[in-house]
This record gives structure tokens, sequence and C-alpha cells, in this order.
């Protein structure tokens, strides 16, 4: 493996620990503070929502959610059918 190479493969890995943290959106600063302070932040954004239940938090890989939403729409347009 060459370095460009290995620069992919670690970027890649980087890209796919990605992801995002919901809490309610008054203890959002104590879950930044929480994940900052433990060095998360690389991989880890914090965002408010007023739906998310009462003391949970709910963690979301974005990027498979959008590689899903895409792999749902592929699969609708081979099935549309055109007279």
């Amino acid at each position: 493996m060459n370095v460009e190479e290995e620069i992919r493969f670690w970027a890649q890995i980087q890209g796919d620990a990605q992801r995002t943290v919901i809490c309610e959106p008054h203890r959002v600063d104590e879950i930044r503070a929480a994940v900052e302070a433990r060095g998360y932040d690389a991989f880890l954004t914090v965002r408010a929502s007023p739906g998310c239940p009462e003391g949970k938090l709910l963690v979301l890989d974005e990027a498979a959610m959008e590689a899903s939403q895409r792999q749902l729409f592929q699969r609708a347009g081979r099935n549309i059918r055109f007279w």
C-alpha cells in the first residue's frame, strides 16, 4: 500500500466513524462539553432537537441513512414503468 492509498484508507475510517448525537435543547451544552472533554469531538457532532425523548440521547449515522435513502430511490427508479 502506497502513501496515497494509506491516506485514503484512514480518511475512510475517520469518515465511517462520524456520528451525530441528538439531545434535548436544554442539554446541548452539557453533552457537547462531555464529548469535547473526552476528545470525541473529532467524530461526534452534537445537535439539539425538541423531538428528542426526555432523558435520552439518540446517536445517528447520517452517512448510512443517506446511503439507505439513495438505495431506496434507485430501487424505486428501477421499478417505475413507462408505457
